[in-house]
């Protein structure tokens, strides 16, 4: 039988290890927990009258849910997109779905940049849309 023996050193390369682990695994868990945060909005939608909601693009990762009573149009756009459907326009979509009482998107932004979720509906609605962002999103 061989006995095998680690050395007083071998030890303490061991243990710096696990504490050098240990401190950037918490660091980066407290880096996604700080940079989460989440919004609900409820609103109610009249025929052909679009509301738009900032999505802010400082986070990497944004997670949109939309419930609504009846059947709504979605698009994510840019500033562009939304001046271009002020002016009465079509607004050029980045993220396009019609006619849905529910939907879920999860969007990677890039840094810095601005988009609008915009919501339309043929009929008069409630809708409840919840916006998470941060690092990680589920």
């Amino acid at each position: 039988m061989f006995n095998v023996t680690r050395s007083a050193r071998g030890t303490k390369k061991l243990t710096a290890m696990l504490f050098a682990f240990s401190v950037v695994a918490v660091v980066f868990i407290g880096f996604v927990v700080a940079t989460e945060s989440s919004a609900t909005y409820h609103i109610f939608l009249y025929p052909n009258y679009p509301k738009s909601l900032s999505i802010d693009g400082s986070f990497l990762t944004v997670s949109i849910d939309v419930s609504s009573r009846e059947p709504v149009t979605l698009c994510i756009t840019d500033s562009t997109g939304l001046e271009r459907l002020k002016t009465g326009g079509k607004a050029l979509c980045y993220f396009y779905v019609s006619n849905v009482k529910n939907a879920k998107k999860i969007w990677r932004s890039p840094k810095g940049g601005k988009f609008y979720l915009i919501i339309l509906s043929d009929k008069e609605t409630e809708a409840t849309i919840t916006i998470k962002s941060g690092f990680l999103v589920k």
